[in-house]
């Protein structure tokens, strides 16, 4: 499940960029949240630390 807020920045980015491609709608969706204050990793990157503890 997407947490509210994730999921309202998203459709603000989508909202408020409606005519570019979905892959910069993409790019700038991830810095909202980045300026928001959320850490975005990759699955793996966070398999490989659990596996490390």
């Amino acid at each position: 499940m997407i947490p509210d807020a994730v999921a309202a920045i998203i459709a603000a980015t989508i909202r408020d960029h409606s005519t570019t491609t979905p892959e910069e709608q993409g790019r700038k969706a991830v810095r909202a949240l980045r300026d928001a204050g959320w850490t975005i990793v990759a699955p793996e990157a966070v398999a490989a630390v659990l596996r490390a503890a």
